[in-house]
């Protein structure tokens, strides 16, 4: 089981967006995938349990926040570009919200397998070598919220998500419950998500009446049209050793473009 989760070649569930039509349509491979990320850590439901080692502190244990306060939960490695550039390099990033939300909400960046292994960071062969490159990372991207290390065959990860899902993104509130998820890290929708979170947890000890809602959606990512951040994945997948073929199109990096006026065709 560790050798098919560390494996040098992961599925990723970008195959999606990557096959989609013109015109907003969405591709046959959206259904499935929309099933596959709602079987596991569903919402409104008790989140899994998620503890740990850190990389330079005490171990981590999502209960010890129960009733206390909600926690932001990232999964992600070094070898995948947007768990890397949301940290420190986009507007807003992990870190700058980090540092408007902390009081309020604590973050666990969890280190997963690497998600795009190239000829540079490859596939982990043992748990040393996943310590190394959480401890690149952070060195890399310096963040001050505590760093997990998943074991060598994802116990974790596994009981939150599909791996092919790289870099999702849960909230889970003092209660414990898991109230917001995303199947891809864009810091850019988090503020509304963490603004919600501390007012929930601010009134929800002495209001029992609080109104809420329940929405989906299908979202474009921000992080492709930053052109800072375009630059900072460049620069990581020559680090990585990896080449774009690897990834398929990445959208504001080698992304495919149609003919103009090809998506107004019937």
């Amino acid at each position: 089981m560790t050798s098919e989760y560390n494996t040098p070649h992961p599925v990723s569930w970008s195959r999606a967006w990557q096959t989609d039509p013109l015109g907003g349509a969405l591709s046959d491979q959206w259904p499935e995938l929309i099933a596959s990320f709602r079987a596991r850590a569903p919402l409104g439901r008790e989140a899994p349990p998620l503890r740990g080692e850190t990389l330079d502190g005490p171990a981590f244990d999502l209960d010890a926040y129960r009733g206390r306060k909600s926690v932001l939960v990232v999964f992600g490695s070094l070898a995948c570009p947007p768990c890397v550039t949301n940290i420190r390099t986009t507007t807003p990033s992990l870190v700058s919200l980090y540092g408007q939300y902390s009081q309020a909400v604590e973050f666990c960046y969890v280190y997963t397998r690497e998600a795009h292994p190239g000829s540079r960071i490859g596939a982990h062969a043992s748990m040393d070598e996943k310590r190394r490159n959480a401890a690149r990372l952070r060195e890399q991207e310096p963040f001050p919220f505590p760093l997990l290390i998943d074991a060598l065959d994802g116990a974790n990860q596994l009981a939150w998500i599909d791996p092919q899902f790289n870099n999702p993104v849960f909230l889970v509130n003092r209660a414990g419950i898991v109230v917001y998820k995303s199947a891809w890290l864009d810091a850019s929708e988090l503020p509304q998500v963490l603004d919600d979170a501390a007012l929930w947890d601010a009134r929800s000890p002495t209001e029992k009446t609080i109104k809420k809602t329940y929405s989906e959606r299908i979202r474009p990512l921000r992080e492709p049209f930053d052109p800072t951040a375009n630059a900072r994945i460049k620069k990581l997948m020559d680090f990585i050793g990896l080449e774009q073929r690897a990834m398929g199109p990445i959208p504001g990096v080698e992304a495919e473009r149609a003919e103009p006026g090809a998506g107004d065709k019937a």
